[in-house]
């Protein structure tokens, strides 16, 4: 599977495809099996490199993912890459969780988040999944420390709602955001 994940990321870095960073995905990996959580969502697919990372961390416990991606090209090209990669536990749907009723795509709730998408949308789509959480859990944001300047609407729906977060740099230009 690494052979496979490596020249996806070769692939999408000579397309300018952006994903997340190999310091991010150790983070998000680590984290993963250190909460070993059974259902994860996923906003922001892109072309599927960190569904796949993802699923396959989940493989070890059992767990699945639910990934939404708006772009549809991003999405098709996504569906090209996780069948590749033979990975099994992954639902994927090209949509825009922002504009849609949840309640028809989600059975259970979920117990780790991962965004990765629009970065000025953070606060909406943290108000949308609200109602699909569990008391313990865990999301994480990618992105935070690049794009500080969009996420206004982020940090006023973490304040409104007294929801503490933590930051960390995983690279010397960027980071994500815990909230545990």
């Amino acid at each position: 599977m690494s052979s496979f994940l490596e020249r996806l990321r070769r692939s999408c870095e000579a397309r300018h495809i952006p994903l997340i960073s190999e310091e991010t995905q150790l983070f998000l990996q680590q984290l993963l099996v250190v909460k070993q959580p059974k259902e994860v969502l996923e906003i922001g697919t892109a072309v599927g490199y960190s569904s796949i990372v993802i699923a396959n961390t989940l493989e070890a416990w059992g767990g699945k993912i639910v990934s939404f991606e708006i772009g549809y090209p991003a999405y098709l090209e996504a569906l090209k890459n996780i069948k590749e990669a033979k990975v099994r536990n992954i639902l994927l749907y090209p949509f825009d969780i922002t504009a849609l009723y949840l309640e028809k795509f989600f059975a259970e709730k979920f117990d780790f988040v991962f965004i990765d998408a629009q970065k000025s949308q953070y606060g909406d789509y943290m108000q949308k999944i609200q109602p699909y959480l569990c008391p313990e859990t865990t999301i994480l944001l990618d992105d935070v420390i690049k794009y500080q300047n969009k996420l206004d609407w982020l940090y006023s729906f973490l304040e409104k709602n007294q929801i503490n977060y933590e930051i960390f740099s995983t690279e010397p230009w960027d980071g994500v955001m815990l909230i545990e």
